[in-house]
């Protein structure tokens, strides 16, 4: 492959690196990029080095274009950045003392208006400034176009020091099949984001920490690390995205199906003695690759449905003694679930939840024996899954509807929530239209202030989605005093606590159908244009999650901006904001120029 660029190897200090992080330079292309699952114990290990000034690995940028200014998109070291941000902002202590802020000029502005805290004890000066001294390697290439950056991407990585055989697959491999298990992954583990590219300092907030920290997923809490089906460290390899791969070569590939393992996965990346990527990729344009994601959601939301009824996880359902590798009996039963809620368009009524789990009971010791070694046999597979289906079946029936998957919000919720993190300009939160107090008037205002806001979302940039969603709460307060007055206990997810709209409704408007036709019509008074108020109505529902109803709404750009009361309306982070008249020609100049 022949890869013109432009070429610069230069050094530049940490001081000047941390310059860069906190004007938003840094880029993270999560196509390609791993994700940030260094512990504190390996951040503190690197920061030790450049304290003793040790030679430290270089690192790759490319060097583009975004929205007119010059930004660095990391290739290789983001775990290596993090960590040095990390040690700055306070997060760890390098001999039991934390960086002292006043060392930098940056640092010491932050501190000063009050966006980092000093933590004590604080380390020597003197070793502070030598490790902000500290010059750090760079490679800085400049390119036209990101495939190749994507090629560089996977070269670097091919030698798979720091890889594991996963990660290995997927570096720098842009195909549907592979872009597929990124994303069912990243929404399982909770650390999706509304866009491919990100600023390093919006990485901390979805990155898998094992410290328990303010922001970011904690790994205790992630479904394979809950459920006992892998380990911590599991995640940290990416094993989760192996499993993934191999339900999806399932449910895309026709009889017979795939055998499962390391080999089998190798050709479905390309790679191997038999290379089968183009049989999968056109296996997933055939189904189409929309659906297939929503049919994988709608079984894993099942599965955990009926884990909640069974009051206990995965590996202590299925085995009398938690066994420590069991990703196999868990793709047994998630094959199972999939034959019977999808191929056999099933559905389990809300009664028989508990009877399904507590027909699952033990099923790893007395129903499912898998083969053991690398490659997982078709046969033993299949013979597994069949039996798993007999001892679940009879607690399902036929369902009404052709498409069992367009009703599966629980995971979709869940990434919104934490997209939020990353995008929040797109994604607002309220706890309901009623007020908080114990005569709980509806808010119009609030219904306004909703509807204002998502008509600034559609302003932000063309081909975009924005979200407001009711029944969350972002403060532990705002819970309390909701618990206080209706009774009912919130559900905790992550750093949101989801109380939902059924009290108000049933309290206020006898009901969520009466409380929906409600908001329904208030819509059709708003001040926006037709089509804005058809597309929000349209796409306004009532979802599930768990034994919460939350409403959410969703606004979609158009092909101009969309006016409020007749006024052009922005949103800033959490904040909505007029535009000025004279500034009109620019938003109307975003639209007409994408």
């Amino acid at each position: 492959m022949d890869v013109q660029q432009d070429l610069v190897i230069r050094g530049e200090n940490i001081q000047r690196i941390y310059d860069y992080y906190i004007s938003r330079k840094f880029l993270v292309n999560r196509r390609y990029q791993r994700k940030l699952v260094w512990s504190i114990e390996e951040k503190r290990a690197f920061i030790d080095s450049i304290g003793q000034g040790f030679p430290t690995p270089l690192i790759l940028i490319a060097e583009i274009g975004l929205n007119g200014e010059k930004q660095f998109e990391i290739i290789d070291g983001m775990q290596r950045l993090n960590a040095i941000i990390s040690f700055i902002e306070g997060e760890f202590t390098l001999d039991e003392a934390y960086f002292d802020l006043n060392t930098l000029v940056e640092s010491k502005d932050m501190l000063d208006s009050g966006k980092l805290t000093q933590n004590k004890p604080v380390l020597e000066r003197e070793i502070c400034k030598k490790i902000a001294n500290y010059t750090l390697p760079l490679s800085v290439y400049s390119f036209e176009g990101e495939n190749k950056i994507d090629e560089i991407f996977r070269r670097i990585n091919s030698n798979g020091r720091h890889l594991s055989r996963q990660e290995l697959r997927q570096a720098g491999v842009t195909g549907v099949f592979a872009q597929l298990v990124r994303q069912l992954a990243s929404k399982i583990r909770g650390d999706s984001s509304h866009f491919d590219k990100l600023h390093l300092d919006a990485m901390k907030n979805i990155s898998i920490t094992n410290k328990k920290l303010p922001y970011g997923i904690d790994v205790d809490a992630i479904f394979w690390v809950t459920h006992g089906i892998i380990t911590k460290e599991n995640v940290r390899d990416s094993t989760d995205e192996g499993i993934v791969a191999d339900l999806l070569a399932y449910m895309a590939l026709p009889a017979p199906k795939p055998a499962s393992g390391n080999d089998v996965l190798d050709e479905f990346y390309g790679f191997g003695e038999k290379n089968r990527l183009e049989d999968i990729e056109n296996a997933l344009k055939k189904i189409g690759v929309d659906l297939l994601e929503k049919q994988f959601l709608h079984v894993y939301e099942e599965l955990r449905k009926i884990l909640q009824f069974s009051g206990t996880t995965f590996n202590k359902l299925v085995f009398e003694k938690p066994s420590p590798t069991i990703s196999r009996y868990f793709q047994v039963v998630f094959l199972a679930l999939y034959e019977l809620l999808v191929n056999t368009n099933m559905e389990i009524l809300e009664p028989n939840y508990l009877k399904v789990a507590q027909n699952l009971k033990f099923a790893g010791d007395k129903h499912i024996t898998v083969d053991r070694g690398g490659n997982w046999g078709v046969r033993n597979r299949q013979t597994n899954i069949k039996a798993v289906i007999g001892l679940m079946q009879n607690e399902f029936s036929k369902r009404k509807g052709n498409d069992p998957a367009l009703d599966s919000w629980i995971t979709q919720l869940e990434n919104l929530l934490m997209q939020s993190f990353t995008e929040q300009a797109l994604y607002d939160f309220k706890i309901g239209f009623h007020r908080l107090d114990t005569i709980g008037i509806f808010d119009e205002d609030l219904f306004h202030k909703v509807i204002k806001t998502l008509s600034a979302m559609a302003n932000h940039d063309p081909h975009n989605v924005g979200y407001v969603i009711i029944g969350v709460a972002d403060k532990k307060a705002d819970a309390a005093r909701y618990e206080t007055i209706y009774g009912t206990s919130h559900v905790l997810y992550n750093q949101f606590y989801i109380t939902g709209i059924q009290d108000e409704a049933i309290k206020f408007h006898k009901g969520a159908d009466n409380y929906f036709r409600k908001l329904t019509q208030l819509l059709k008074s708003e001040p926006i244009k037709p089509e804005l108020k058809d597309q929000i109505g349209r796409d306004m529902r009532l979802v599930n999650y768990f034994d919460k109803l939350v409403l959410v709404f969703q606004v979609k750009s158009g092909t101009e901006p969309y006016m409020y009361d007749g006024k052009l309306y922005e949103r800033h982070g959490a904040n909505v904001q007029e535009i000025a008249p004279d500034q009109y020609g620019n938003v109307y100049k975003r639209f007409f120029t994408s």
